[in-house]
């Protein structure tokens, strides 16, 4: 796993909380649909995986959500990227932090 990709997507012309929330989940519907390992924050999902995969990841979620009907997007992307080598998983990161979530205690237990 050489990239990891931070993606906060912001459906600008939404009109209230249920329609942004509504576009946001179609967007992370589909990175749940990709495969890929990804981490949903409060105000951002990470996916982890090949820098081309998670590069074309980042762009059809600007597609999604103008399928979803939004009209006006701004997405803010980090993007960690190294070529020669592996990025820092994000239960790395912070899974001491929780270490009551299952999704990181499953994973947890496979490393041991």
């Amino acid at each position: 796993m050489n990239c990891a990709v931070a993606i906060q997507y912001l459906p600008m012309d939404a009109t209230s909380d249920e329609e942004t929330c509504r576009v946001v989940d179609e967007v992370i519907a589909y990175i749940d649909s990709t495969g890929m390992d990804y981490y949903v924050g409060p105000f951002e999902t990470t996916i982890e995986g090949d820098y081309d995969l998670c590069m074309e990841v980042l762009k059809n979620c600007q597609i999604v959500g103008a399928r979803a009907g939004c009209g006006h997007v701004m997405t803010f992307a980090k993007i960690d990227y190294r070529p020669g080598s592996d990025v820092m998983s994000t239960e790395r990161k912070i899974g001491k932090y929780h270490a009551t979530d299952s999704e990181f205690a499953a994973r947890e237990e496979s490393v041991a």
